[in-house]
């Protein structure tokens, strides 16, 4: 309970506005009461603490606050920096699954080809393996459609990269 009255005589204290510019005295009297005020403290206490406000001029006060924001730009570099690290690698990670899709669908194609030459030779085989030979060629159109797709998604990672790459540049030519 003490505690609670010492921390809420030391808010009000603070926060009256008497004690915003001057002096600010801490003081117990002999009840063992602790006071917080602007005024000297009677000659029978104990004087805990004296602060002397000083008003901060704009200059003190910008040189506080450039460290802070030199600080806040680098942990915003950072940040950009990471995420542009991120898509390059989203970017590769695309580009490679584009080009395993492309060499799926090549693979699929070169196998309705040989599907075809094996059993397309005479109109009769064509007839009897026509849905073999469909099949063939219809899993070959699906793996390029596949390949086109990845390649499209690697086109768009790249592009958020690019963009990404061309925010960090523009970050640092504002810190430089």
């Amino acid at each position: 309970m003490k505690f609670f009255a010492i921390i809420s005589i030391l808010l009000i204290g603070f926060l009256s506005s008497g004690l915003i510019a001057g002096q600010v005295y801490t003081w117990t009297d002999e009840n063992g009461n602790l006071h917080v005020t602007d005024t000297p403290p009677p000659p029978k206490s104990k004087v805990k603490d004296t602060l002397e406000y000083q008003e901060k001029t704009a200059v003190e006060i910008q040189e506080v606050k450039q460290p802070q924001r030199i600080r806040q730009d680098q942990k915003s570099s950072e940040s950009v920096r990471r995420q542009a690290d991120e898509a390059a690698k989203k970017a590769a990670k695309a580009d490679q699954e584009a080009q395993e899709a492309s060499q799926k669908a090549a693979e699929a194609y070169e196998n309705a080809m040989r599907t075809y030459n094996i059993y397309g030779k005479t109109k009769d085989k064509r007839k009897k393996f026509k849905k073999r030979i469909r099949r063939a060629f219809d899993e070959a159109e699906a793996a390029q459609a596949r390949a086109s797709e990845a390649a499209e998604n690697a086109r768009q990672a790249q592009e958020v990269a690019r963009s990404a790459e061309k925010e960090v540049e523009t970050l640092e030519a504002q810190n430089q």
